[in-house]
């Protein structure tokens, strides 16, 4: 016991060390000592996404395989292969869950490192460089090959149907091919995007008070009303033809359509 409590101390040290030589500059030496802690107290809060998030940064300029951690080979380098090390690094390395200075860095090269590892696979490239010089032409760069945020990316709500939240988020190419991690919660959402679900609007049961499904038909199309209601006058609309009805509701056995409504 005395001994899993020194390697966990040791550890806690060795990430602060490795914040200290980052904030320095030196990110193969926080790399270093962040992977020393990792293996010191693997289940240390944070450990293992601030090793993902030097790695990442270690990796700058050595290309998008080296960035995604994606090996040269046969297969190795297809659309759902770079979608998984996007989702697992994304994850890793998001704002939200690694507390360390390198987090914000690491997360942007690697959305960077996707669309050029998704533009090699689609035929455009191979590099994680600067964008390609124009044809002899003078056409302006494919729109496949420049960043989100200048072409593709537009502002939309997402619903997560996790954790029943609706929130504001941009969305590009990246997103809509690899998918991102929920703004609420860490569940990972990919396309086709879900829409909040109406509220139900239908009468609750309570003391004198019965529900039942109405009796009354469409006066349009003759079908019989699937909505709940309880004695009173109810705006309803038909399923059948979508039209909107007035209807004064006696009890479970009797109902009228009062007023004809614009549908």
């Amino acid at each position: 016991m005395a001994r899993r409590e020194y390697e966990r101390e040791q550890a806690e040290k060795a990430c602060s060390h490795a914040e200290e030589l980052f904030l320095a500059g030196n990110v193969r030496g926080a790399h270093r000592e962040a992977s020393r802690a990792k293996r010191l107290c693997p289940s240390l809060p944070g450990v293992a996404n601030a090793v993902a998030a030097y790695e990442v940064l270690a990796a700058k300029g050595r290309g998008w395989r080296a960035v995604l951690g994606v090996r040269p080979g046969e297969g190795a380098a297809t659309q759902d292969a770079i979608k998984r090390q996007y989702k697992r690094l994304s994850l890793l390395v998001h704002p939200d869950k690694a507390r360390c200075a390198a987090a914000d860095g690491a997360f942007k090269l690697v959305r960077d490192a996707c669309e050029k590892a998704l533009a090699f696979a689609s035929g455009a490239g191979d590099t994680i460089s600067p964008a390609p010089e124009p044809p002899r032409a003078a056409a302006p760069p494919p729109r496949a090959a420049m960043p989100l945020d200048d072409v593709t990316r537009v502002r939309m709500l997402i619903y997560c149907p996790t954790c029943k939240n609706e929130y504001a988020a941009k969305i590009g190419k990246l997103e809509q091919q690899a998918g991102m991690k929920c703004a609420r919660c860490p569940e990972w959402l990919s396309p086709p995007w879900q829409k909040k679900p109406p509220a139900k609007k239908e009468p609750t049961a309570g003391l004198g008070r019965q529900v039942f499904q109405c009796p009354a038909t469409c006066p349009e199309c003759a079908a019989p009303y699937t909505s709940k209601v309880s004695v009173g006058r109810w705006c309803l609309t038909c399923k059948a033809c979508n039209k909107s009805t007035m209807v004064d509701v006696q009890g479970p056995d009797q109902a009228t359509a009062m007023v004809k409504m614009r549908a």
